[in-house]
């Protein structure tokens, strides 16, 4: 088997890990990027986490640490996506305002948040 990475002869990262097919391998994400955000108005940390993960097909998921607890007291994650990393990470973003939004700031504690597993994230 070829190695997943090599140089080119400008001296740049040859990515080959897309090109695997593995038989009972559905997809492939490698973890590209991984940001503290630091937000002050609604959740009771000072920062959450967002991994930006690009699939095999070179699409880019970005997933947050932090979990919202919505209308029903279940728990997500925000998800966002895009065409790039910042793209992802700012749909990310976006997408956990919209998620607090239906609440005033004031009226979220501590009880409205939880954080992924180490495991999972």
């Amino acid at each position: 088997m070829e190695p997943l990475y090599r140089l080119d002869w400008r001296g740049d990262l040859m990515e080959k890990w897309k090109e695997l097919r593995i038989d009972g391998i559905v997809s492939i994400e490698k973890c590209v990027s991984e940001f503290n955000v630091w937000e002050q108005r609604y959740s009771p940390y000072a920062k959450f986490k967002i991994k930006i993960f690009e699939s095999n097909e070179g699409k880019f998921t970005g997933v947050s640490n932090l979990q919202v607890k919505d209308a029903t007291g279940h728990f997500y994650c925000a998800v966002g996506f895009g065409k790039n990393v910042e793209e992802a990470l700012k749909d990310t973003i976006d997408e956990f305002f919209k998620m607090v939004s239906r609440k005033s700031e004031r009226e979220w504690d501590e009880t409205d948040f939880e954080c992924s597993e180490s495991f999972d994230f």
